[in-house]
C-alpha cells in the first residue's frame, strides 16, 4: 500500500475513473486510518461529517434489540463504501443507521462529507461512481430480507457456501451461526446433512463444494 495520499486515493477503485486534479482535491477533504480488530467506527445513532472506504479490512453493522442482545445485519469488505444515501443528499451530516465495528486490522479512507457531496454535484464520472456504490447497497439489503425473512436456515446455510465459500472457512461455527441468525446445533446438523447427501465434504474442518447446482438448488 502506497504511503502517498495522491497514489493511494487514485488506486482505489472508486476514484479510478477521476483525473488528476480531481483526486488532488479529494485529498484535501481525506485522511486514512488504520483500526484494530474490536475497534468501533460508529454508534447507531451517531452523527458523522464523514463517510468511510474500507481500503483494506472488514466492518461488521449490526444493531442492539431493546433486551442488549447484538443483532447482526450484514459485512463489508475492502472497496466499500460505508453512507446512508438519503442523508448524502438531505444534508451533508451522515446518520449512523447500525452500529459498525471492525472485524479485523483495518484502513479505512475517512471523507469530509460536505465537499464530498459537492464535489459528486459537479463531477459526472464521481456521480457516476456513487450511484454504481448506491445500487451496490440496494443488492445488500435485498439479500438481507431474502436471508432473514424467505430463507429457512439450510437455505441460509447453502446461500453463504455458494455466495461466500471463503469467508465460511475462516469464521468459527458459533460465528457462522450468528451471521445467520441460526442456533450453532442448527449449523452443525444442516453441513452434516448436505454432507451425507454428498452435496458438501469436509475436510480438515473446511467445506469443498461437491455439487453446486444442489445447493443453488436449495434457495432459488
Amino acid at each position: 500500500m502506497s504511503n502517498d495520499p495522491l497514489e493511494l486515493i487514485s488506486s482505489l477503485p472508486l476514484f479510478d475513473s477521476l483525473q488528476r486534479d480531481d483526486i488532488e482535491k479529494i485529498a484535501s477533504f481525506c485522511s486514512v486510518r488504520h483500526h484494530k480488530a474490536g475497534d468501533v467506527l460508529f454508534y447507531e445513532k451517531d452523527t458523522k461529517d464523514a463517510i468511510y472506504y474500507i481500503i483494506k479490512g472488514s466492518v461488521k453493522f449490526y444493531k442492539v434489540d431493546r433486551f442488549d442482545n447484538e443483532i447482526f445485519l450484514y459485512k463489508l469488505y475492502s472497496n466499500s463504501l460505508i453512507f446512508n444515501v438519503s442523508k448524502l443528499i438531505d444534508s451533508f451530516f451522515i446518520s449512523c443507521y447500525a452500529n459498525a465495528e471492525f472485524l479485523e486490522d483495518s484502513t479505512v479512507l475517512s471523507i469530509q462529507s460536505e465537499p464530498f457531496r459537492e464535489m459528486i454535484y459537479s463531477n459526472h464520472r464521481l456521480m457516476t461512481k456513487i450511484l454504481e456504490e448506491s445500487f451496490k447497497m440496494i443488492q445488500q439489503m435485498q439479500c438481507i430480507i431474502s436471508r432473514d425473512v424467505v430463507f429457512d436456515g439450510t437455505a441460509k446455510v447453502a446461500h453463504m457456501l455458494v455466495n461466500e465459500l471463503e469467508t465460511f472457512n475462516k469464521l468459527k461455527k458459533h460465528e457462522i451461526a450468528y451471521m445467520l441468525h441460526i442456533q450453532p446445533e442448527t449449523l452443525s446438523r444442516i453441513l452434516n446433512k448436505l454432507t451425507r447427501n454428498g452435496t458438501i465434504e469436509i475436510e480438515k474442518n473446511s467445506v469443498v463444494i461437491l455439487n453446486t447446482q444442489e445447493l443453488k438448488d436449495i434457495y432459488e
